[in-house]
């Protein structure tokens, strides 16, 4: 009888699912929005986030005294980070091109040792301020850009047109303790 109860509950589930899923129809065309991820591709860049980290970790014993960051957009993938050898940056780019579903590999991580407390407070600074800076601008969904500070060097990502990309690069500039600012932009124009 249990079980009878929690199959129902599963169907009802599914179903409820399955038509918040469907599209209300309406007089208005259907449009594909290019900047933005659907639900299945965040899933897939959690996963190789995820996938990515534990199999970098696995790699070699050499990652137990790194610092490494995988951030996917849309299956391009940045490595951010402090690592003890070339050898250990070019083995972390290498499992990473493995993982399923990875289009490209940005390998940015650096040859030296973790970065200090305050380099990390005064990282989260930078991003915070620029991702505020963005939300500001009411002309641009800022969402669709993921702001990332490694080291005082503001990496962009995301699906954006050339115009958003120097839009984005203009806000970032005006933050101050950035070093540099690095695109790691998919252009859909």
């Amino acid at each position: 009888m249990l079980k009878k109860g929690i199959q129902l509950i599963t169907l009802a589930s599914c179903i409820a699912l399955a038509s918040a899923c469907t599209p209300i129809l309406t007089g208005q065309p259907v449009t594909d929005n290019k900047g933005t991820r659907s639900l299945g591709t965040l899933y897939n860049d959690q996963l190789i986030e995820s996938s990515a980290i534990d199999a970098i970790k696995r790699s070699s014993t050499l990652f137990e005294s790194a610092n490494v960051s995988v951030i996917s957009v849309n299956g391009i993938v940045l490595l951010i980070g402090q690592v003890p050898s070339e050898d250990t940056k070019i083995i972390a780019g290498g499992v990473t091109r493995n993982i399923s579903n990875v289009r490209k590999v940005h390998n940015e991580l650096l040859v030296s040792g973790p970065a200090s407390g305050v380099v990390k407070a005064s990282d989260a600074l930078i991003t915070t301020k620029v991702k505020a800076r963005m939300v500001a601008e009411t002309d641009f969904p800022a969402s669709r850009i993921k702001v990332v500070t490694e080291n005082g060097v503001v990496y962009l990502m995301g699906l954006v047109t050339k115009e958003e990309a120097n839009w984005a690069v203009g806000i970032a500039s005006n933050a101050s303790g950035i070093q540099r600012i690095v695109k790691v932009f998919e252009y859909i124009d």
